[in-house]
């Protein structure tokens, strides 16, 4: 990822605790983590990967998604909060919540709503003691609006929204870090006809509409993939970021992944792992820079081949690339 010229990232999810300190020790070349740690989930919702006889739950039995720190699974206000404050003991930069159905799990359709605004708001209030913040995953308006009653300060994916609840977000200054979801060579591959394969076309479906509507309230938003299961999707960051052309400019497309993307890093104020200020070239900056050879503004595809058009990539000083020479 590093070698792709991502020098930081946001985890939304998972066990990542150990790879993070393994690349802030010098053990293995990576970006910066800014982690969620396990992802808190309610029985039945995105989150739940218990197969079909864990049911009924037993008390304190935690399955091997929970025991690994990939699902943190709560269904009350007071286990909301412990959970969310596990995470944050473990080193979280930010809590993650599932407040709506995916298309990658089991149990739930797209429209169901997860969690009610007390269970959100036990987590919210669990974070900003911390002083950091709480992002939620949700497509629908009901999710949404729900989420940012009860304090929620960013919305991921949100493919489905509709145009007041994109208002509402606009006029509370929620962040919305929307992906570039379209049925194509980039789409997770799930079997022609399955429950998943229908809700992925649904969802898929309100792409454009979701960033025609960013646009239209001037909506600052942040970009993300959501890159599971597939390696070779993973290594088409640079591609994945260069399809928002069917919106964006150039110029705001760099933007969007540089220095939009640094604020909302940033919104995890004194729980940020790294100190030093990210998305802009100053003198006390974290110096982190790409040589590209050639004009992205002039041609974003060159970013699509990091290998070939990447001459240098520095972070923290670093030269982790010199083709210079």
């Amino acid at each position: 990822m590093l070698l792709r010229g991502f020098t930081s990232i946001r985890d939304m999810g998972g066990p990542v605790f150990g790879l993070k300190r393994g690349i802030d020790a010098g053990l293995v070349t990576g970006p910066r983590i800014w982690p969620a740690g396990a992802f808190i989930s309610q029985t039945g919702g995105h989150g739940d990967f218990r197969l079909s006889n864990d049911f009924p739950a037993r008390p304190e039995d935690y399955t091997f998604t929970e025991r690994i720190g990939g699902a943190a699974i709560a269904d009350d206000p007071d286990t909301v909060r412990k959970r969310a404050r596990e995470q944050l003991t473990l080193g979280a930069s930010h809590i993650k919540l599932m407040a709506g159905g995916g298309v990658a799990s089991v149990y739930d359709p797209l429209d169901v709503t997860q969690y009610t605004v007390p269970e959100l708001r036990a987590a919210v209030e669990a974070a900003e003691n911390w002083g950091t913040y709480v992002a939620v995953h949700a497509y629908t308006p009901r999710a949404v609006r729900q989420a940012i009653e009860a304090g929620v300060k960013s919305i991921e994916h949100g493919q489905l929204l509709d145009e007041p609840t994109v208002a509402l977000m606009a006029e509370k200054g929620s962040w919305w870090s929307l992906q570039v979801f379209l049925d194509d060579e980039d789409a997770a591959v799930f079997a022609e006809g399955s429950a998943n394969r229908k809700k992925q076309l649904q969802m898929t479906s309100g792409t454009d509409n979701a960033y025609k509507l960013a646009k239209q309230y001037k909506m600052k938003p942040a970009w993300g993939t959501d890159n599971l299961f597939d390696a070779k999707i993973t290594a088409r960051q640079g591609a994945q970021l260069t399809k928002l052309t069917h919106w964006y400019a150039p110029a705001e497309i760099l933007k969007m992944a540089t220095s939009n993307n640094a604020e909302l890093l940033a919104l995890s104020g004194l729980r940020s792992p790294y100190e030093g200020k990210l998305g802009v070239v100053q003198e006390g900056a974290l110096a982190d820079l790409l040589l590209v050879d050639g004009d992205p503004i002039a041609n974003i595809k060159l970013i699509e081949n990091p290998g070939q058009n990447f001459l240098v990539i520095m972070k923290d000083g670093t030269m982790y690339k010199n083709a210079v020479a």
